[in-house]
């Protein structure tokens, strides 16, 4: 890394930092797992371990927060890839859960082991003091672990440091902590697909659309589905259960969003879309049928045939625009994510969607079925007269 890049990547630090992420983090279950260490500043005052492992490009390093065991710990990690690995082992204690009989660390201690700081927490329940208590070596072509080479239990102070978690995201893939010595670590954490889908649905019922945001964006990373444009997982019958409109996005639409069911069922193999909008209890209906093709991958060009809206039992055609000003057609979708059960897409105008697999129930007028739709946040419309190709 070029000092120009430093220079940007420490002001993203210091941006992040003030904000700070989520409030009180050592309380957070999120803090908790396995996280790998991205990035650390050198500030000179760092102990043996890290100026021997830590920065060294052929070794991976992680860190173990367990805050919620029966003894809390933090454990970190050098991992030697096939040779084996390095564990040291700390118990913990916080400021919700202090460790019986323990002190936090007074005096800035020996040079031998690095100088360390002394200024409190910058704000609440976010430090974690530990102290050190067993290290060792395994090794993968030993049956038994070589213990590390200092005696941690008589070093006094010395074996004791804090961790500050300065940020902690609210996704909980990255956190930025400052130890006791100066040094700046960047973390990040590889999160379960599955407890991410669990959160955004969390966020989706709660309607925090700032986490739901987030999350989108952590799935739409790490999608199963490589080609889901061309994925038979694509063809089904969709409900839309949350959406962020882009600026673009009509006076009807976004009076939508809060108003109507909406689904979409998708026939790749006959190359057909359609999308179904319900308000008033499926009293009045606004279909749009299309006909759809895979660009490529991630892409599937929508362009829309008939366009009609029923109220009661009376169906009337709406006009449609089949061409944009610039004389292109007018729609497509980009696959983000695709599951057995979920879809994340950005539509032509930038608005992104989630659905659902579901059914369209019988006050939706077409489809049948047992699945009676809750009502949905939002609305997908982008696209003449109502909807997002």
């Amino acid at each position: 890394m070029n000092s120009k890049q430093q220079d940007a990547l420490l002001a993203a630090v210091q941006l992040l930092e003030e904000n700070g992420g989520v409030k009180q983090p050592t309380t957070a279950k999120s803090l908790e797992g396995k996280w790998t260490l991205l990035y650390t500043t050198k500030q000179g005052t760092q102990s043996p371990i890290q100026n021997t492992f830590i920065g060294v490009d052929a070794f991976t390093v992680y860190q173990e927060i367990q805050l919620t065991e029966a003894t809390p710990r933090v454990n970190n990690i050098v991992d030697f890839g096939t040779v084996g690995y390095l564990k040291v082992e700390a118990e913990a204690s916080i400021e919700s859960r202090p460790l019986d009989g323990f002190t936090p660390r007074v005096g800035e201690g020996m040079p031998l082991f690095g100088k360390s700081s002394n200024y409190p927490a910058a704000k609440p329940d976010s430090r974690i003091d530990f102290q050190f208590d067993t290290a060792a070596f395994y090794f993968s072509f030993l049956p038994f672990p070589i213990p590390y080479p200092v005696p941690f239990r008589i070093l006094g102070d010395e074996r004791k440091g804090w961790l500050d978690v300065t940020y902690l995201s609210d996704d909980s893939s990255l956190r930025l902590s400052r130890g006791n010595k100066g040094t700046l670590f960047i973390l990040s954490k590889d999160v379960p697909r599955e407890d991410v889908l669990q959160q955004l649905q969390d966020a989706i019922a709660e309607g925090d659309d700032d986490a739901a945001l987030v999350l989108v964006g952590r799935l739409s990373r790490c999608s199963p589905v490589e080609a889901p444009a061309r994925s038979e997982l694509a063809s089904a019958e969709w409900r839309l259960i949350w959406s962020q409109q882009s600026k673009s996005a009509s006076a009807l639409q976004k009076f939508g969003t809060s108003q109507a069911l909406v689904f979409q069922n998708i026939d790749a193999a006959a190359g057909t879309a359609q999308n179904v909008v319900s308000f008033g209890g499926g009293f009045a209906r606004l279909q749009a049928d299309a006909t759809c093709e895979a660009a490529s991958d991630t892409r599937t060009n929508i362009v829309f045939t008939s366009v009609t809206i029923s109220l009661g039992p009376f169906t009337f055609p709406l006009p449609r625009e089949t061409r944009t000003k610039s004389g292109t057609l007018p729609g497509y979708v980009d696959w983000l994510y695709l599951d057995e059960n979920i879809r994340i897409t950005r539509g032509s105008k930038g608005s992104l969607f989630v659905h659902r697999r579901d059914k369209m129930g019988p006050e939706m007028g077409v489809f049948p079925s047992e699945v009676q739709p809750e009502t949905p946040a939002v609305i997908e419309a982008e696209t003449q007269p109502v909807l997002e190709e």
